[in-house]
């Protein structure tokens, strides 16, 4: 290992890619030399997103051939961030594979991806309890193309994945009150919940307001809910639904502001204060090379 007086140039340079890693310009340093290639292909195999797009799919290709051959990369075991968009020939049969080559997920995102069914949810809660990320999110046009996401496949995940902090599963109209009521109660640390177009009824409000104590943002668009029934949740959280917004007291003095900090997908629990604001924009601009 090289030392240069009292600096480990390893070390050092790990944390020079760490940077490089958050702008998305990690992969052409891998080229630069053996010691480059060796602290920067861990870090690149930590966080894996692959969109299935209109002539830029190339990746995702190259991935499921991977997956396919079922050859443990080396760094296989650093993947803990996976975001899959928009595949729609997702099987169980491919899932399958992807959690015996990658046990150490816990960011998990299937956004807009379909094909697969419970079996999936279920080797997901079997392989991965120390999940805290899941989107499930579907489109609303999208036909379930060979396999349904239910109640049972959902409540799976609630026996298992108890450190669960973001659910999305908008659109799966075949989930229904059952399994919804077990993840709030099975997993306290939930922060942001989105069930748009789903089976949700005000007991189900009710059942938030008493277990999900940490929640911030909940999205209901497309759900029958009466502004009664939302009444009862913390009101220092965001609620959004097809009838209304629900904004915290706090913010009320300045809609403006609020309507502001969500159009520039602002955190939830960001301060959204005409300062705040102002550096926000700032750090976006400079961040992507406009100042």
């Amino acid at each position: 290992m090289a030392h240069t007086g009292i600096f480990n140039i390893q070390e050092l340079l790990e944390r020079i890619l760490y940077f490089l890693a958050v702008d998305k310009s990690l992969y052409t340093t891998l080229y630069v030399s053996q010691l480059w290639y060796r602290c920067g292909a861990p870090i690149l195999w930590e966080r894996i997103e692959l969109k299935w797009e209109n002539k830029c799919h190339s990746q995702l290709k190259k991935f499921m051939k991977i997956v396919r051959k079922r050859q443990k990369p080396v760094y296989s075991s650093n993947l803990t961030h996976l975001e899959i968009s928009n595949y729609h020939p997702l099987s169980d049969k491919k899932f399958n594979c992807i959690a015996r080559l990658f046990p150490n997920i816990v960011h998990l995102d299937l956004n807009f991806s379909t094909g697969f069914s419970d079996k999936t949810l279920n080797r997901v809660a079997e392989t991965y309890p120390n999940l805290k990320y899941l989107n499930l999110q579907k489109s609303r046009y999208e036909c379930s193309n060979g396999g349904k996401v239910t109640d049972k496949g959902l409540c799976a995940i609630a026996r298992s994945c108890h450190k669960l902090e973001y659910l999305n599963i908008s659109c799966h109209t075949e989930i229904i009150g059952i399994s919804i009521c077990d993840i709030i109660h099975s997993c306290p640390r939930l922060q942001h919940l989105e069930f748009s177009y789903c089976e949700f009824t005000n007991e189900i409000i009710k059942e938030i307001a008493s277990s999900c104590l940490n929640l911030k943002y909940l999205k209901l668009e497309g759900c029958d809910v009466s502004k009664e029934a939302l009444v009862s949740l913390n009101p220092n959280f965001h609620v959004e639904n097809f009838m209304c917004t629900i904004t915290p007291p706090s913010l009320c003095e300045y809609p403006e502001m609020y309507v502001l900090s969500r159009r520039l997908r602002m955190s939830v629990d960001a301060p959204r204060d005409i300062k705040s604001i102002h550096d926000y924009v700032n750090n976006e601009l400079m961040r992507n090379g406009h100042c």
